[in-house]
């Protein structure tokens, strides 16, 4: 039975998507059997795809891997020597590992002005958002 994904399964899986190789085949169930692998994490292309985080990522890869994109063009008409070559591809997915990252902090961003924004309209201070929260003390 498929679990619910905890935060660091989901960037696992974004991780494992990252380094995806474009050369090979991703579909939801190749994914699936991936995260199994890797992880030892029993789940679904359901529980996966309901993850905005990890469907965005597959998406990109998606088309990455599918060839439509400009760099997947670039890369197919790039002749390197075989140690170039592993050096571009390190290079790629680190790439694609920050554009990842810098879209996601981008959504967190906007998500935090839209929590900023509605606490103030009902009546709730930055300072009261800012205070610390409360620690629990053994007894």
């Amino acid at each position: 039975m498929a679990k619910h994904l905890t935060d660091t399964d989901i960037s696992n899986v974004c991780e494992l998507l990252d380094d995806w190789p474009t050369d090979a085949k991703l579909t939801w169930d190749k994914l699936v059997e991936a995260v199994a692998h890797d992880y030892k994490l029993t789940t679904t292309r359901q529980t996966l795809q309901k993850q905005s985080r990890i469907k965005s990522a597959y998406t990109e890869v998606k088309k990455l891997v599918s060839g439509n994109s400009p760099k997947a063009v670039a890369a197919r008409n790039r002749h390197l020597p075989s140690s170039l070559k592993a050096a571009a591809d390190q290079l790629e997915k680190k790439e694609r590992t920050i554009q990842r990252l810098e879209a996601e902090n981008s959504q967190l961003l906007e998500q935090f002005h839209t929590w900023l924004y509605n606490a103030t309209q009902h009546g709730i201070s930055i300072e009261q958002l800012n205070e610390p929260l409360e620690t629990k003390q053994k007894k």
